[in-house]
């Protein structure tokens, strides 16, 4: 009888545990990195943005006012217009060998690109009105401006980024006529509304830039932002940041409305070029320039800040709190 009983007990604890780790997983599973009361929307995934195809400069008709995203592969260009990514909001691509997921949002106005080993797609979920991807390798949910897992395996870590350099349609027009041009993928569903917030300026400091302003943002590791507004570079062209030990040039151009950072060893090793010689507009010490995408003259690359971008105002100050802005 007592070993009946101790065989009872035993099996009896171990449903408790096992029951208790299911428990524990489901929990985990269902932990949000995030306030939940910031999440709006379902899970209800958008069409698979896969396969894209590209065009010519020449054939694409867009307003020259149009915002677009441009990302550098060496001597190949490629342009991201934002409305021809709406109806999927992630854009799984391929250059060669490096598979990536180019996203916009179009709440936000937020364009960052991820590299990726399966596909990513838009999940239904918003977080503070921004977009929050899904990955088919681990399930995972991702913030798209904190590039920061708040739900599933990777919650808490971060994607690696791929630069985009955010200009309007004239630019390309006139400094990348021979870029690739990516086509619309789908006709939009009309599922997405592009309301931003409303304006809340009686209630902020006016020294702020404007809800709806388009601004650059440079974050370190802790989610420090330095901001940049396109008047900053009305009378000046270039700024020096250093950020953990890394040093970006920021450069800016408020007529072309094109803001991109470089990370250098030494500031003293590059100068701005006039702006006679864009898209270049940096030249180091042996005489290589290097164009506003980075790349040189010479066939290399100057790095890029791991986390950069442009959204409006708005967004970078429901997301974040430590902000640097120029004097």
């Amino acid at each position: 009888m007592k070993k009946l009983t101790l065989f009872l007990i035993f099996i009896v604890v171990m449903a408790c545990s096992k029951d208790n780790t299911n428990v524990e997983q489901i929990a985990e599973e269902n932990e949000w990195l995030v306030n939940k009361d910031d999440i709006s929307g379902s899970f209800a995934m958008y069409p698979l943005g896969d396969n894209p195809e590209y065009t010519t400069v020449a054939n694409t008709n867009l307003l020259d006012n149009e915002r677009v995203g441009v990302m550098s592969f060496g001597d190949e260009v490629r342009v991201y217009p934002y409305p021809h990514t709406f109806a999927t909001e992630i854009i799984n691509d391929t250059y060669q060998s490096q598979k990536y997921a180019f996203t916009y949002c179009p709440l936000t106005k937020s364009a960052i690109a991820y590299t990726r080993t399966k596909t990513l797609r838009a999940s239904g979920y918003l977080y503070k009105n921004n977009m929050v991807p899904w990955d088919e390798e681990t399930e995972t949910l991702w913030s798209q401006m904190l590039i920061r897992g708040i739900k599933g395996k990777r919650i808490n870590q971060r994607l690696n980024t791929l630069a985009v350099v955010e200009t309007k349609w004239e630019t390309v027009k006139n400094y990348f006529p021979d870029a690739k041009v990516l086509k619309t993928i789908v006709p939009s569903n009309g599922r997405i509304s592009t309301t931003s917030k409303a304006s809340k300026n009686s209630l902020r400091n006016t020294n702020l830039p404007d809800d709806r302003e388009f601004v650059y943002g440079v974050l370190d590791e802790d989610d420090n932002v330095n901001i940049f507004q396109y008047q900053d570079f009305a009378n000046q062209s270039r700024y020096d940041i250093t950020l953990r030990q890394h040093n970006y040039i920021v450069y800016g151009n408020e007529t072309l409305k094109v803001i991109s950072a470089f990370e250098v060893d030494d500031f003293n090793t590059y100068q701005i070029l006039d702006e006679s010689e864009f898209p270049y507009v940096l030249q180091d010490l042996n005489g290589v320039k290097y164009n506003v995408l980075g790349l040189g003259t010479n066939g290399n690359t100057l790095g890029k800040p791991k986390y950069a971008y442009v959204a409006a105002w708005w967004a970078f100050e429901d997301f974040f709190t430590d902000f640097t802005f120029q004097q």
